[in-house]
């Protein structure tokens, strides 16, 4: 079958948009190679954006151990410290209880 003449023009001009829209996509793949980073680029980048999350870090731990600090020194002053607080002392009563359950603590002789 012959191809018309309309059809002949809309093969032509398909053609040429193919082509077209072909060099486009190499230039902007060329372009798009040309703005790319070396790799060297690519580890100082890296390495500056793991600084930055270092230096974040950092900054967060000291405020957290200045706060937990506060803190303790709060509960220190405030008299909630565990350290010190010492034995209760047992009444007589108390005593005489613990004694008929056997359950004083006892050393043993020194030898």
């Amino acid at each position: 079958m012959a191809e018309t003449e309309a059809e002949k023009i809309i093969r032509e001009e398909k053609e040429a948009a193919d082509k077209l829209e072909a060099e486009r996509k190499t230039a902007a793949a060329k372009a798009a190679e040309a703005a790319k980073p070396t790799k060297s680029e690519d580890m100082i980048s890296a390495a500056n954006a793991a600084a930055v999350r270092i230096e974040e870090a950092n900054t967060e731990t000291a405020r957290l151990n200045a706060e937990a600090a506060a803190l303790k020194v709060e509960t220190t002053l405030g008299g909630e410290a565990e350290a010190g607080t010492g034995n209760k002392e047992e009444t007589p009563e108390e005593y005489a209880k613990k004694v008929m359950a056997n359950d004083v603590e006892q050393e043993p002789p020194a030898v």
